[in-house]
């Protein structure tokens, strides 16, 4: 099923009175995360449904959730940054062989 970008949602919601929040998402990269925090944490997270366009639904903590603003990096930081990445991937490439 082919859905636009703009219709692939992630939706969590909770409330004051329970401890685990609710995450519908179409997501790949986040139901994959989530699907392996099913598999390692059983206890604590779990799939509640998937839904045939390809969505899942999941129950977890909700201490799990955060807003997380990140860091505000000046264009010199963001460079030797940017460096600093190049500089690994060339060494782990060297590493690997390749």
């Amino acid at each position: 099923m082919n859905i636009p970008k703009e219709e692939r949602e992630t939706i969590i919601t909770y409330n004051e009175a329970e401890a685990v929040a609710s995450v519908y998402t179409m997501n790949g990269a986040l139901i994959r995360k989530l699907e392996g925090l099913v598999e390692s944490r059983p206890g604590e997270a779990r799939r509640v449904k998937t839904y045939p366009d390809g969505a899942q639904e999941y129950e977890v903590p909700k201490k799990w959730v955060k807003v997380n603003a990140g860091a505000v990096l000046t264009p010199e930081e963001r460079e030797r940054r940017r460096e600093r990445g190049r500089a690994n991937r060339l060494a782990q490439l060297a590493n690997n062989g390749g």
